[in-house]
């Protein structure tokens, strides 16, 4: 099918198959179609809505033209759609070190930050983590120390095919859904923070498609009738949980693990420099009990979809105990350390 046929089906609310719409990205990747047509599609699609076959095809074409990455183990992304608009800190990034702390090997794909003021990239740069290395330094250092960023830019180059209309369209379209979906290591664990509910069964399909072992998406609600796209201490989480080809959809609430329920403004953010200084403080034990459950909560997620947790209550009591000993600070001095013994040549 060509992007052509797709808009013109799309005019009739009709949908693609999996196997139509990787045609139709296939010939945006390999920027064959015009930007007109580009803008058209993506608008449609948007207005039709996304079908789980829309998003499987999708993410399959992008994954076809991406930079492959071989991870010797099984590691799990934390890697979230964003744009919930919440002004929360960055929760996943903050977690996916507590987590590493623990045993979990970790292998997070993401970008600079688009929708907020401080994305996974960002705040790990300015950490001190070399994040745009060459695809054989990063399998070998994940290899040596078990945990990666994926930068997106590196390992997906035909994305700048649709990078000046999203930029254009100003509005949400399929591409905001699918960083989660795409990661070049191919993660088959995963803890994924959407910014729509529906997409919590939505994701769940589109990774049982994949044939992904165990993965946990969240939609996270506050009392205060706001989202945040991570697992909420302010409020119920929902849940839809893939785990060996079965799915399960279920509610949590920060008291059913032992926390204490907060307020989304106990968890604000900021700029690159003030996320920095909310991740020390958090491994010094110095920060806000609410952020501190935050990050503990994610945490304690992705211990579970590792397997070295057997429940989530036991992951996030793993977490909370390398915080409180000070491991997960040294874990992060220590990997730190690592990256500025890296070459800068290295660098791409």
């Amino acid at each position: 099918m060509t992007i052509q046929e797709a808009i013109l089906g799309l005019l009739d609310g009709e949908n693609l198959t999996s196997q139509e719409m990787q045609s139709v990205m296939t010939e945006i990747m390999e920027g064959k179609a015009p930007q007109a047509k580009i803008a058209a599609f993506l608008v449609l699609l948007r207005q039709k809505g996304e079908e789980v076959d829309e998003i499987f095809g999708a993410a399959q074409s992008i994954l076809s033209h991406a930079e492959p990455l071989t991870l010797e183990g099984d590691p799990v992304d934390t890697c979230g759609t964003g744009g919930d608009g919440s002004g929360s800190f960055n929760i996943s990034t903050i977690a996916a070190i507590i987590a590493h702390t623990c045993g979990v090997q970790i292998a997070k794909h993401g970008n600079r930050s688009i929708s907020s003021r401080c994305g996974s990239a960002d705040v790990l740069q300015a950490l001190g983590f070399k994040i745009d290395l060459p695809k054989a330094q990063t399998e070998a250092l994940f290899k040596e120390i078990g945990f990666v960023f994926l930068f997106a830019p590196i390992y997906h180059k035909a994305m700048k095919q649709v990078a000046p209309v999203r930029q254009e369209l100003g509005i949400r379209t399929i591409f905001n859904m699918l960083g989660p979906l795409i990661n070049p290591a191919r993660t088959q664990r995963q803890m994924i923070g959407v910014y729509n509910k529906e997409l919590t069964s939505t994701f769940t399909q589109v990774l049982r498609q994949f044939g992904s072992k165990h993965c946990i998406i969240v939609h996270g609600l506050t009392d205060e009738g706001t989202i945040i796209d991570e697992p909420s201490v302010c409020g119920p989480t929902v849940v839809s949980e893939l785990q060996d080809g079965f799915v399960r959809n279920y509610t949590v609430h920060p008291e059913d693990f032992g926390l204490q329920r907060r307020k989304l403004s106990e968890l604000q953010g900021g700029d690159v420099a003030e996320n920095v200084r909310i991740v020390w403080e958090i491994l010094d034990g110095r920060a806000p009990a609410a952020k501190e459950d935050a990050a503990v909560l994610a945490a304690g997620m992705t211990c579970y979809v590792s397997g070295i947790s057997p429940t989530i209550k036991d992951g996030i009591d793993k977490a909370r105990w390398v915080v409180k000993d000070g491991s997960a600070k040294r874990t992060l001095e220590r990997m730190l350390e690592r990256h500025r013994s890296i070459p800068t040549d290295l660098k791409i």
